[in-house]
């Protein structure tokens, strides 16, 4: 059995939706990384010593009085032929075309999206499709799906798994899934220049005022801290028990907390002989925060780059459009930098990671090539 643990990033709030996300979430990673084994996943909850933020200060993108910046003709994508598609053109059957990995990881993340929002746990059909889609990324044959040009309904067809039983109900959730993927796209475009805009405000105050929470030494600090280590505390002993290995999954703050930890595990509390099979970073800031010597400290002088030696293998994660995200090699040696390319918003990239194919295609394989994973 492998050990499994899961720190969540910034602006995580516990209540339904939390719950919902870490159900969803949890069922992945055991129906598509980790099917043929045993694994347990524990998924530490700090985010309640976080201080609540009085929402008004965050009523900045007034309608009313807002300047505008009148575009004339919105960004345009390609279709299959090279031509610029603008409006009703722009789909995700054309996205398909050009990057079909970017396409299906649109298509079920908006499944998975769309589960959250109704507060319910993924049906067998998502997750049939989700596992089928995590295979054809893995085996390199993701353009399949987009293979002749084919029609909405077409899509949904190929992405589900019809080696599952059918027991769905009568409207497919993956055919929703594709429409709405490709009304996201044309929304996304048509909005440019409006004045209805979405205020980020809210976004990057709840991941500054968590950041400064954490940055800020005192009580908060060492409860989040706490309440880390008592779950890596938790892997470790089962994992010691029975030989089995550990992996980490730090989100954002969480790669950020995770890395502070084991940079200094000693003094951290944790065991001596603490080891960590793979650890991965994922739309975190690790090497941000570490070259303004906030965490993990270098302790010579000389600016060698350090190592976090209770790990074997280190893969940072970032979508190049997330704007929370920084590469960990400027001030980590032994740890790679993994740039995962996507089809979503600027703001959307940062929480989207987990709701697509790709990653945990990814994720399947590096835990595979570590041997914490053999081969099916």
């Amino acid at each position: 059995m492998t050990q499994l643990v899961f720190v969540h990033g910034v602006a995580t709030r516990a209540g339904g939706d939390y719950d919902t996300t870490v159900r969803n979430r949890t069922r992945l990673f055991a129906n598509t990384v980790f099917e043929n084994t045993n694994v347990q996943i524990l998924n530490p909850y700090w985010g309640g010593e976080s201080p609540t933020i009085d929402q008004k200060i965050f009523a900045t993108a007034s309608v009313d009085n807002s300047l505008s910046l009148n575009i004339d003709k919105p960004a345009g994508g390609h279709d299959g032929a090279g031509k610029t598609v603008f409006g009703d053109g722009l789909s995700i059957i054309a996205i398909g075309s050009q990057s079909p990995v970017s396409a299906i990881d649109a298509i079920l993340s908006e499944a998975v999206d769309t589960a959250d929002r109704e507060a319910r746990q993924l049906n067998d059909e998502e997750v049939a499709a989700f596992k089928k889609a995590v295979n054809l990324i893995d085996e390199g044959r993701a353009q399949s799906v987009f293979a002749g040009v084919p029609d909405e309904a077409a899509i949904a067809k190929r992405l589900r798994d019809e080696d599952e039983p059918r027991a769905f109900g009568l409207v497919s959730k993956i055919g929703q899934a594709v429409t709405a993927a490709t009304d996201k796209v044309k929304n996304a475009v048509s909005s440019v220049g409006s004045k209805v805009l979405k205020s980020y405000s809210p976004a990057v105050g709840l991941f500054l005022g968590d950041v400064f929470v954490y940055l800020n030494a005192g009580e908060t600090r060492e409860a989040i801290r706490a309440i880390v280590l008592k779950d890596l505390h938790e892997a470790y002993d089962a994992a010691k028990a029975k030989g089995e290995p550990v992996v980490l999954v730090g989100h954002s703050l969480g790669g950020v907390i995770l890395t502070d930890l084991l940079s200094d595990p000693k003094g951290a509390g944790l065991p001596d002989d603490f080891k960590v099979a793979v650890l991965f970073t994922v739309g975190s800031q690790p090497g941000f925060f570490a070259s303004l010597e906030l965490i993990a400290k270098r302790e010579n002088p000389s600016g060698e780059r350090l190592k976090l030696d209770c790990v074997g293998a280190w893969y940072n994660v970032f979508d190049p459009i997330d704007p929370f995200a920084f590469r960990a090699d400027g001030h980590f040696k032994d740890v790679e930098d993994v740039e995962f390319d996507s089809v979503t918003g600027l703001m959307a990239a940062h929480s989207a990671y987990f709701t697509r194919p790709q990653f945990y295609a990814r994720f399947r394989a590096r835990l595979i090539k570590h041997g914490v994973l053999i081969p099916s």
